[in-house]
């Protein structure tokens, strides 16, 4: 089921280390980080603290970052595993 994206052997060239900041880190954990935040409006923000004073502390930042980098790093490693087995699948029915 598993599928080969159109461009993967130019990001394969490109390397592990781009692959995760540009598709990992900044086109699947930023906007996680985000739905993060406007979550943690609701959830996080302590009684009595204001939409600004929470989107100003630094403890809001620092869990932004670390929701951006790290969820991103993983969604990233898991998807560059699972599009080199499609195109090693992809390569070897060709070889046949």
């Amino acid at each position: 089921m598993n599928t080969v994206p159109p461009n993967w052997a130019e990001k394969r060239k490109r390397g592990l280390g781009r692959y995760l900041l540009i598709d990992g880190i900044v086109f699947t954990g930023g906007p996680f980080a985000v739905v993060m935040q406007i979550i943690g409006v609701f959830v996080l923000r302590e009684e009595g603290q204001s939409i600004g004073q929470y989107f100003t502390a630094p403890l809001t930042w620092l869990t932004f970052l670390l929701h951006g980098i790290l969820f991103g790093t993983i969604v990233g490693y898991i998807k560059w595993r699972r599009n080199e087995a499609a195109f090693a699948a992809s390569n070897g029915d060709q070889g046949s």
